[in-house]
């Protein structure tokens, strides 16, 4: 891959990097099918119960390479948008744990895949920034939604248009990210929870991830999807492990 790295850190664990150090990491053509293709081999792998999304150097992603967009058509640029989403819903559809991990420049199109994620962990060089309307665009890859749910439609609406960056430690306390840490400690840290997540068992963790993409809805909606998802859990090996572990007095060994 000439713009992505994509490797199993530990067991059960993949980590896949946006590498364009050079550019912090703006995504091009390439870039975007070598990142959408990474996170399905993830996905469809038994092996990986994690998946860390980062970016190599100093800075998660830029967001777009304006330069490479700069070089389009109108139709060209409505296919590559087309394109890009797809790669929203790869990550946000993913049924494995996913966590993003930042430090630098998480902005635009970047910003938004970091949002996609379950977790958001960043070091304390992190800055966030959706500047679309500077350049004359809606917010994109899903970031208006993704705000939203984290922070509130008022929230999410005011940090758009105010076109600013937020820092690390105010992404804190807004509820941007989810834990904030050194910067030298960020990878150890995302490695962590990225294990604990891969220790989790793999089919109740899938059905939680679809269950709750219901809990918008009615409650009797939700309860009908819950239903759905217990029932691929109740009896299952999982189950019978989990109960077994806990009246042996021990850790569960999931598979």
């Amino acid at each position: 891959m000439d713009a992505l790295k994509s490797d199993r850190v530990v067991d059960g664990v993949q980590r896949i990097a946006m590498a364009r150090p050079q550019l912090m990491n703006a995504m091009d053509g390439v870039m975007r099918r070598e990142f959408e293709a990474a996170v399905a081999d993830a996905t469809a792998d038994p092996e990986v119960r994690a998946i860390i999304i980062t970016g190599d150097g100093a800075h998660f992603s830029a967001g777009g390479d304006i330069a490479f967009l700069q070089g389009m058509s109108t139709a060209q640029l409505h296919e590559y948008h087309r394109a890009a989403l797809g790669l929203v819903r790869v990550l946000a559809l993913c049924p494995k744990p996913t966590i993003a991990s930042v430090r630098g420049a998480c902005a635009g199109g970047g910003f938004g895949f970091a949002l996609c994620c379950d977790y958001l962990v960043a070091s304390r060089t992190a800055a966030f920034s959706a500047q679309f309307l500077r350049i004359g665009l809606v917010p994109d890859m899903g970031i208006g939604y993704f705000l939203t749910h984290r922070l509130g439609a008022h929230q999410a609406r005011k940090l758009l248009l105010d076109n600013r960056v937020v820092k690390a430690e105010q992404a804190a306390a807004l509820g941007l990210c989810d834990a904030l840490h050194a910067d030298e400690a960020l990878d150890g840290e995302t490695l962590l929870l990225a294990q604990q997540l891969a220790a989790l068992p793999p089919r109740a963790v899938r059905q939680t991830k679809w269950l709750m993409r219901h809990a918008e809805g009615s409650l009797t909606h939700f309860l009908d999807a819950e239903m759905t998802a217990a029932a691929e859990c109740l009896g299952s090996e999982e189950f019978t492990e989990g109960t077994r572990a806990f009246f042996e007095k021990r850790a569960p060994r999931f598979r």
